[in-house]
Order: C-alpha cells, then sequence, then structure tokens
C-alpha cells in the first residue's frame, strides 16, 4: 500500500500554537511557517492515486482543523539539498544530474533555474530515484507534476464556486467521454451525480457567490 507525503500552503492563522495541538492529535506530519504562510504536510494511506489522497487530505484539515488549505507545495531542491536528502556527497549529485553515472533516463528537467541555480520538485527527482537508484529516496510518494496541477485546480474551485457548481463540474469530469483511439469512452457509467456529492462532503465547499457563467458547464 503506498503511502502519500502531501505538502500544501494555507494562510497563516493567528494562534499557531494551538493550531499545533490540534494537528498531532488528528495527524501524522509537520506543521511549519514559511514566509509568513502555514506549510502543512500529513502522511496519508489506502488511495488509488495521489489526488485522491490529496482531496482527502483537504477535506479531513478542513474538518478537524478548520483550515482551508489554498494549494500544493511545490518542495523545491537545488543540487545540494538533493545531495542532503540522499545523504551523498554534492559531487556524486552532480554526476547524476549530468547522466555520468548511470546511463538510461535522464535526471528530471528542472522546474526553474534562477541565477544559473537550477530546482527541481523534491517528489519528481524522488520518483525518479526510486527508479534509478533504489534505495537512494524517500519510501513515501509524492504528487507528480500532473496531480500537483489538478490538485490545485480542485482547490481554487472548492474555495470559490458554490456547492452544486463545484459538484456539477466534478461529475462532468468524472462521466465526460474521452478519447480512445478512435473511438469515445465514456470514463463511468456507474457514477451518479449522487454519489459525486455525497463524497464531497466537505463543510467549507461555498466560499463565496457563485459565477453564473460556469452554471451551464
Amino acid at each position: 500500500m503506498k503511502t502519500y507525503v502531501l505538502k500544501f500552503e494555507a494562510p497563516l492563522p493567528r494562534d499557531t500554537s494551538a493550531l499545533e495541538s490540534e494537528f498531532y492529535d488528528h495527524f501524522d506530519g509537520l506543521l511549519a511557517e514559511s514566509f509568513g504562510r502555514l506549510l502543512i504536510t500529513v502522511y496519508m494511506e489506502g488511495h488509488q492515486n495521489g489526488a485522491m489522497a490529496a482531496k482527502c487530505a483537504a477535506f479531513e484539515i478542513d474538518k478537524n482543523l478548520d483550515v482551508m488549505v489554498t494549494r500544493i507545495d511545490r518542495d523545491l531542491v537545488d543540487a545540494a539539498e538533493i545531495a542532503r536528502r540522499m545523504d551523498r556527497s554534492r559531487e556524486s549529485v552532480r554526476q547524476l544530474i549530468q547522466g555520468e553515472r548511470r546511463k538510461g533516463e535522464p535526471f528530471p528537467t528542472p522546474v526553474g533555474s534562477p541565477n544559473g541555480k537550477k530546482i527541481w520538485e523534491w517528489s519528481t527527482v524522488n520518483e525518479w530515484l526510486r527508479s534509478n537508484v533504489p534505495g537512494a529516496g524517500d519510501p513515501e510518494y509524492g504528487l507528480t507534476r500532473d496531480e500537483m496541477a489538478i490538485v490545485d485546480n480542485w482547490l481554487l474551485r472548492w474555495g470559490t464556486l458554490s456547492r452544486d457548481q463545484h459538484v456539477g463540474l466534478e461529475f462532468y469530469e468524472i462521466t465526460a467521454p474521452v478519447a480512445l483511439r478512435e473511438e469515445l469512452h465514456v470514463r463511468s457509467s456507474r457514477v451518479s451525480e449522487a454519489w459525486v456529492a455525497s463524497w464531497n462532503r466537505g463543510s467549507r465547499v461555498v466560499r463565496s457567490e457563485p459565477f453564473s457563467t460556469v452554471k451551464n458547464c
């Protein structure tokens, strides 16, 4: 069974100490402050994929802490931080990045290079290590880049649309036909809108005035 490590961003609360007490009563993870924001790291088991694990974690955080997470934290790392997490020398990591130590799948593409310093998402690097350097990374799974984009979009929608609009859009995404070779394939003929509504049971789904332009989606 996979264990996912999920790192969320949230607004910094007024009373962090009280929140810490509640957090550690309900979650296995970590709370931290960083540049005026709250970072919430939780571990989730028993989910089919990272996106489902993240949605469930967001609901649990909202229910138990009354905190609305806003996005996934990318957990960016440079070569020095990769070396620290792998417990290897910087030269060893440089050789992995340059492809000097291993043949086959190239090292992940960095997400940026501010001032010439390359940075990566740790979850992407960790997955590459899992496949190419067994035992070198963390045992927990992170979100892929696609899953991060899906969850961020879902969190934005959860925080701004009415419950009915949010559930309607999610129902459409689950059941909408997709191209399968040259034919259309319905993702699930057994999923009902009532089932999606029952799964979306978070109390914070209604956050602001609904967007009238989305009603017909």
